[in-house]
């Protein structure tokens, strides 16, 4: 059965939509999409552009190329997570490497691109969650 037992957990439980989930991300400044250096305008003809786009302005990418995942987790470890990607990464990206416009959607889908890089720390979670610290596979 392939078939996830909560995934009609968020429309039982009214949206379950937190307040920073819900936020809504910027909208691009212009009505011209910009593509690696290039401009295409609404009628879908691209034309080079004077000046590159500087990756310190925009975020890696666009709002409308992600997806809703729900994670369920503890309220204590949630909200340290919101801290922590609030305060220290935001706030670091936005002063000491002078990024603007750093959205939640790309600072979660780094986060989440950080855990797949390190399963076993994962594993060593789970494990210490449990109490089985130092267990080993038998």
């Amino acid at each position: 059965m392939s078939e996830d037992p909560f995934g009609d957990l968020d429309a039982a439980m009214g949206g379950g939509e937190s307040a920073s989930e819900s936020e809504p991300e910027p909208e691009p400044a212009s009505e011209d999409v910009e593509t690696d250096g290039a401009v295409e305008s609404e009628d879908g003809s691209e034309s080079a552009s004077a000046e590159p786009v500087d990756p310190r302005e925009r975020p890696a990418f666009e709002f409308d190329e992600t997806v809703h995942k729900a994670l369920y987790v503890l309220e204590a470890v949630a909200d340290e997570f919101d801290d922590i990607i609030t305060y220290d990464v935001e706030r670091e990206l936005t002063r000491d490497h002078g990024l603007k416009g750093v959205t939640k959607s790309e600072l979660h889908n780094a986060a989440l691109a950080v855990a797949t890089e390190h399963p076993e720390a994962i594993v060593e979670r789970v494990l210490e969650q449990r109490g089985l610290d130092d267990e080993s596979s038998e």
